[in-house]
């Protein structure tokens, strides 16, 4: 890998800084979610998020509303509800570092994305890559220690949402150098929020000051997540980032040791171990596909 390549440093510190801004947002929707519902927390988020970013769209003038392409952000939108939600639900009813890990097969959904809706051609040795990080997502989803069938369904959902977390992520990156990323931000804030509001209605609490000011931070830190990654998508190739994403899980482990006194089971080491390879070798033999088309 060329480290000298144009924008490799840039996209490294963006990356950096979208997992240090998850992970923090990740500690602030467990603690608020101790006493408000998930679907009220990522109402804020995404409502917070709206009023964030209304002084940028106002600088940015009558044009940040107009796009080509507002299919896609209606879309966009509609999974980035259902997707946060599911996220939410898990970072506060599961282990933090469990979600965080699952999280990772991302580049495993991304696979069979590509196979399903771009008529990519995937070698039997990425195939088998594949296949053996989904078998190191069975060992965090299947022996965490509780034989609870509620609590093994509860894994569902964090699958879930990475599912559409790779959606999205195949989705961005054929538009992100082409749409503005304040007017992506916007529509994703409006049609989120607008979807979750009324789910929101049905489990309504007051939030306190306290709450409101953790929920504000939530939201300016959402925009934040996306701008950071919108900034790394753009600046270099992310598979050739992908050794350092999972930082993300020592960072994670530290945050829920320190808050929540989470220490990382043996299902999710063993299953990290698995799944790091299988998803390393699938980012390098995509930058290698991409360097030789």
């Amino acid at each position: 890998m060329d480290l000298e390549q144009k924008g490799y440093y840039q996209g490294l510190f963006f990356l950096m800084m979208t997992m240090l801004v998850s992970c923090a947002n990740d500690i602030v929707v467990k603690f608020m979610g101790e006493r408000l519902h998930a679907l009220e927390v990522i109402f804020f988020r995404f409502f917070f998020g709206l009023l964030t970013l209304l002084p940028f769209a106002v600088a940015e003038g009558k044009q940040v509303f107009r796009t080509k392409r507002l299919g896609f952000n209606v879309i966009r939108g509609i999974l980035g509800a259902v997707g946060f939600f599911l996220y939410t639900y898990s970072v506060i009813y599961l282990p933090l570092v469990e979600v965080v890990t699952i999280l990772w097969t991302i580049p495993l959904f991304v696979i069979i994305l590509s196979i399903s809706f771009l008529g990519e051609k995937v070698s039997c040795v990425r195939w088998a890559a594949t296949l053996i990080g989904f078998f190191g997502l069975s060992f965090i989803t299947l022996y965490n220690g509780d034989s609870s069938v509620s609590i093994k369904l509860l894994y569902l959902a964090p699958i879930a949402s990475a599912f559409l977390f790779a959606v999205q992520d195949v989705m961005i990156k054929k538009v992100v150098d082409d749409e503005c990323r304040i007017t992506m931000l916007l529509y994703f804030a409006i049609v989120a929020g607008s979807l979750s509001f009324f789910p929101a209605l049905l489990v309504w609490k007051a939030p306190t000051f306290h709450e409101y000011s953790m929920l504000f931070l939530l939201g300016a830190g959402g925009n934040m997540l996306q701008y950071f990654l919108f900034r790394a998508f753009s600046a270099t190739d992310l598979s050739a980032l992908a050794p350092f994403r999972y930082m993300e899980f020592l960072i994670s482990a530290i945050f829920a040791f320190i808050f929540f006194a989470e220490v990382p089971g043996m299902n999710v080491l063993i299953g990290a171990l698995i799944l790091i390879p299988s998803t390393l070798y699938l980012a390098y033999s995509e930058k290698r596909c991409s360097a030789n088309a």
